[in-house]
């Protein structure tokens, strides 16, 4: 009879949790930049009912990567990302990228394909932004009217 009772009282509470849940997540209501901080109480709640947060957004039919604020990033989205802006023409110097706020598209890709460079050319798009740079320093020293002509 206990047994019962206690099965009875985690249904309720499981359900409690996935209504809270979808509360939160409503198509009106304004995403929560962070849930653990934001509805700490329903985040402990959940990770203990169902084990993880995951599981809890899951159980409530709520798609886990869509709550994300922080998108993951895959192979295929790195080097999808990578063709965009060379298709547009923005730089693909790492440090141009980080200051321009794309830190994570380079850190994501020394991740996933162990450097930029190789990141850069498994996109189809061809790496020589940083030699072209030395061949045209080169060129200058040539030209006597060059900035670096006195060297």
């Amino acid at each position: 009879m206990q047994i019962v009772i206690m099965i009875i009282i985690m249904i309720g509470r499981r359900e409690r949790v996935i209504k809270e849940i979808r509360e939160v997540f409503s198509p009106g209501a304004e995403k929560p930049s962070n849930v653990a901080k934001e509805h700490s109480a329903l985040y402990l709640r959940a990770c203990k009912i169902f084990g993880s947060w995951r599981d809890a957004l899951e159980a409530s039919g709520i798609d886990y990567e869509s709550t994300r604020n922080n998108r993951k990033w895959t192979r295929q989205r790195i080097t999808s990302e990578i063709k965009r802006l060379s298709a547009n023409g923005g730089s693909l110097r790492p440090s141009v990228l980080r200051k321009s706020g794309m830190t994570s598209l380079v850190s994501a890709a020394d991740y996933h394909f162990g450097s930029w460079k190789k990141a850069v050319e498994s996109s189809g798009v061809e790496y020589g932004f940083a030699r072209r740079k030395k061949e045209r320093r080169a060129e200058m020293v040539a030209r006597p009217e060059g900035r670096y002509a006195e060297k």
